[in-house]
């Protein structure tokens, strides 16, 4: 199991000063999410941050841009521009040997509009986008987000969804957002199967997704990680703690991690 920091929580600042910043405090596999001035217009700057990026000590996966980008919004126009952000992302992550990019499924904003309607867009983009990776070869993972009100699936749902999906697309696990929607993650985790290839950690109140560093919340993280481990998955384990965060927690949730799973200590490669 490797474990990595993600950049959620310095958004805003220069990706070179953010990666820095986070191999300073223990990072040595790092996602980067593309979100923030410092990633404005990455489709056009992907060789000079490739090239920067592959200088540090560090291995990365990608997230794809989160902020006001709807995969399945009731617009077909931003529907076309967010997919072709996630298209984007694909082309960057091949250029970093990424291991993984996280794809959002995008979410129902308003109660009138029908989460069958959403599911079936996702469903025709994710068929799109594997498509397109083809030339890539990128490890394509569908991460649970929303709320109960907003969220696209419920956990039968989101464990059945991807059964007839080619084998380059497979799951990412938010414990936080499966939390706040009152998942059952320890029978969660090993229904996904071989389709499950990452997991992104932070803590809430089960009611509030805060993106808190581990022991801020009410998740029995024990539990949790001893059910990650009877999946028999080396799983890619994301800190991914809120904007903001004193670096310092990214480093304890490391030593957390590294002490349940001793071996991720020692592995370096993606």
């Amino acid at each position: 199991m490797r474990i990595f920091y993600s950049e959620l929580c310095l958004i805003g600042g220069g990706v070179e000063d953010n990666v820095d910043s986070l191999i300073e405090n223990g990072a040595e596999h790092i996602e980067l999410m593309l979100d923030g001035a410092g990633w404005n217009d990455f489709h056009l700057r992907m060789e000079e941050l490739s090239s920067m990026l592959k200088t540090k000590k560090a291995t990365y996966s990608v997230h794809v841009p989160v902020w006001d980008v709807n995969l399945t919004c009731e617009n077909s126009l931003l529907r076309a521009a967010a997919l072709e952000s996630y298209k984007q992302t694909i082309a960057f992550a091949s250029m970093l040997n990424a291991g993984h990019v996280v794809l959002h499924t995008g979410w129902c904003a308003d109660a009138h509009f029908s989460k069958e309607t959403a599911r079936r867009r996702v469903r025709e983009d994710l068929l799109a986008l594997h498509e397109f990776n083809k030339d890539y070869g990128q490890l394509l993972l569908v991460e649970n987000i929303g709320s109960n009100a907003t969220s696209l699936f419920t956990e039968r749902q989101f464990i059945d969804f991807l059964d007839d999906f080619p084998g380059d697309i497979g799951y990412l696990v938010d414990l936080g957002h499966a939390w706040i929607n009152g998942w059952r993650i320890e029978s969660l985790l090993p229904a996904l199967g071989p389709r499950l290839y990452a997991l992104h950690i932070h803590d809430n109140d089960g009611k509030k997704d805060k993106h808190a560093p581990v022991g801020e919340g009410t998740i029995d993280w024990k539990s949790v990680f001893a059910a990650a481990a009877k999946t028999g998955r080396n799983l890619n384990l994301v800190l991914e703690y809120n904007i903001g965060t004193d670096l310092g927690r990214l480093a304890e949730g490391k030593a957390f991690l590294e002490s349940l799973f001793p071996a991720a200590s020692s592995v370096r490669e993606v």
